[in-house]
């Protein structure tokens, strides 16, 4: 058996999709039920898509190759059995976070042919190799919770569950509370502003929202996400980039706003929750439905209960209807026991895990 580095070049390319590729998907629809590759992918788009991907030094991809009748032959024409592949992607952490540097595990596939024999360990080793070559602590990948023999395999390498991926379609979302219902009690004059993508309008939803909210989350979940070092300039611009795309959208919930028409700013109000939300990225040789992917929701402690959280989804929920999504999806780590529990109420139903090793645990 050899390892072989898949280079950059449209040939080599061309006989890695043909070989493993495809296999690879297809054995993927036959154990998830929403996997499913388009129509008749052109295996040319593919091949362009490769290119595309690997031209970054932060991505890497390997195939097996057993009974090769010549080791130095190009990928494109040697006569040998391909009997699985990996993807890796390097994932350096954000400024604004103490995360250590990671790589992802994008793809690995064995033929079933070659399972149970010890080729996933030494494609996953191979990664651990790329991995302490960048310089990074930790694996990390995204697998279906159905695909049971893949879970299983991870398991067994020491990867642990870190987060999950949630869904629901929008017609089984249950609140309480709709957007078209004004809040009540003691917190009726609350009201949703959208946060424009303008320096100073960042800057304040920067302190009165974002930094809570990760203040938050990591006392919930026993961990401090937030670098020591943080550079709020820069995290500015990120978010300035980040929202500047037509189908992502920022709301804050105001209270006790003394003039509505201030600019976020400036506004005389209390900043009582937030959600942002996107339409989810896919690939584009695969066939999902249309997905609203709400990136962060947040209410304040002094909110929790009041049904603002019903009130900001049902926001996400009204654009995504606009934007003719069918499904919500989102994400939440494990140990966010109280985040989980009103997801779940919601309706979202987990379909995807995060999972991480730290390279030293790794059990190959």
């Amino acid at each position: 058996m050899q390892i072989r580095r898949v280079r950059n070049e449209a040939a080599d390319l061309r006989r890695y999709v043909e070989e493993c590729w495809f296999p690879y998907h297809q054995d993927l629809s036959e154990t998830v039920a929403a996997h499913s590759l388009v129509d008749d992918p052109d295996v040319q788009d593919v091949v362009e898509f490769h290119l595309d991907l690997l031209d970054s030094p932060s991505n890497r991809l390997w195939v097996a190759l057993d009974d090769a009748d010549d080791p130095t032959t190009s990928l494109s024409t040697v006569d040998a059995t391909f009997a699985g592949f990996v993807r890796t992607s390097l994932r350096p952490s954000p400024q604004q976070f103490d995360w250590p540097d990671r790589l992802e595990v994008s793809d690995v596939w064995v033929h079933e042919t070659y399972r149970g024999s010890g080729l996933a360990d030494d494609l996953v080793a191979r990664a651990i190799q790329q991995a302490l070559e960048d310089g990074c602590e930790e694996l990390t990948l995204d697998v279906a919770i159905e695909n049971e023999r893949a879970i299983a395999c991870y398991e067994n390498l020491g990867f642990e569950v870190r987060g999950l991926g949630m869904y629901v379609p929008l017609q089984d979302v249950t609140l309480e509370a709709s957007d078209g219902e004004p809040m009540t009690g003691d917190h009726s004059s609350v009201h949703l502003r959208r946060v424009r993508v303008e320096e100073d309008v960042v800057h304040r939803f920067v302190d009165e929202c974002w930094l809570p909210f990760w203040r938050d989350l990591g006392d919930a979940v026993g961990e401090q996400h937030l670098s020591p070092d943080l550079d709020r300039d820069a995290l500015v611009e990120d978010l300035l980039d980040g929202y500047d795309v037509p189908d992502r959208r920022c709301w804050v919930a105001l209270d006790d706003v003394e003039d509505s028409t201030v600019g976020l700013d400036e506004v005389d109000a209390v900043f009582a929750g937030w959600l942002n939300a996107g339409l989810e990225p896919s690939d584009r040789f695969l066939d999902p439905p249309e997905r609203l992917f709400v990136g962060n929701l947040y209410v304040g402690p002094s909110y929790r209960g009041s049904g603002l959280a019903d009130h900001l989804v049902a926001r996400a929920m009204q654009y995504a209807c606009e934007e003719g999504c069918v499904e919500l999806s989102l994400g939440v780590e494990v140990d966010n026991e109280r985040a989980m529990a009103y997801y779940e109420k919601l309706g979202f139903e987990p379909r995807r895990q995060r999972m991480s090793v730290p390279l030293d645990a790794v059990e190959t």
